[in-house]
């Protein structure tokens, strides 16, 4: 996965993953995964070196492909563990008592979170395993092989490129810039699965103990935690 699932400590860690949310109230999903844009990852760059060749009176190019590279993302992503969170900002007075809100997590509900949070990072390494990383491997796969001869560098170059696209993909092509918005557009596909609920989280209805008021957070009807692989979410 590109990154790590991180947990985040009662009784403040619900409070912090709100706060790096930019959001005031608990979300929708109790975790927050924040997956970056494609100017975050190391792209592949498709280069050929350019061998001239002499024959009596003409010269012929060749363009030798050159290897190339690409680097993941590593996302930030954070769940809550169990036991009780304070909810920032409720407290409240009765009968002389000042009573403190707080979201109890249990042991089971934290790793249900934790696995919701994994799997944006599971769709994140899908979208890159989609784009650069098959860009890559199809560009590394002809390094060292020379194309030509042809009449130009250009022209040597250009059957290359035709055979990097006979190997990649049809909706990658061979134009780094739309290599960049296909993983954009890959990369967003995860919000999905919050879009649709199947990340759904909700508190409970209040419990008094003490000074404390707790709502226990638990799933709601729609959540599908564990049931849609990256592969049915993440696709061209």
């Amino acid at each position: 996965m590109a990154g790590t699932a991180t947990l985040q400590a009662a009784p403040g860690g619900l409070s912090n993953i709100i706060r790096r949310s930019g959001s005031s109230t608990l979300g929708a999903t109790g975790g927050l995964t924040q997956v970056k844009s494609a100017a975050a990852f190391t792209a592949p760059a498709f280069r050929t070196r350019n061998v001239a060749e002499r024959r009596g009176t003409a010269v012929e190019h060749f363009a030798e492909v050159e290897r190339t590279s690409a680097r993941d993302a590593t996302h930030e992503c954070f769940y809550p563990g169990a036991g009780d969170h304070v909810r920032p900002g409720m407290t409240q007075q009765m009968g002389g008592r000042t009573f403190t809100h707080h979201w109890r997590v249990s042991a089971q509900m934290s790793a249900l979170i934790r696995q919701g949070e994994e799997e944006h990072l599971a769709d994140a390494a899908r979208a890159f395993a989609l784009t650069y990383q098959v860009v890559a491997e199809a560009i590394n796969a002809l390094a060292g092989r020379r194309f030509g001869p042809a009449s130009t560098p250009a022209a040597a170059e250009g059957l290359a490129q035709a055979e990097l696209a006979r190997r990649l993909p049809a909706a990658l092509g061979v134009d780094p810039v739309r290599w960049v918005s296909v993983l954009d557009r890959l990369l967003l596909q995860t919000k999905s699965r919050d879009q649709q609920g199947w990340h759904g989280i909700a508190a409970g209805p209040p419990a008094t103990e003490g000074t404390k008021i707790v709502h226990s957070l638990m799933s709601v009807p729609g959540t599908r935690i564990g049931q849609v692989p990256s592969s049915q979410v993440v696709n061209y």
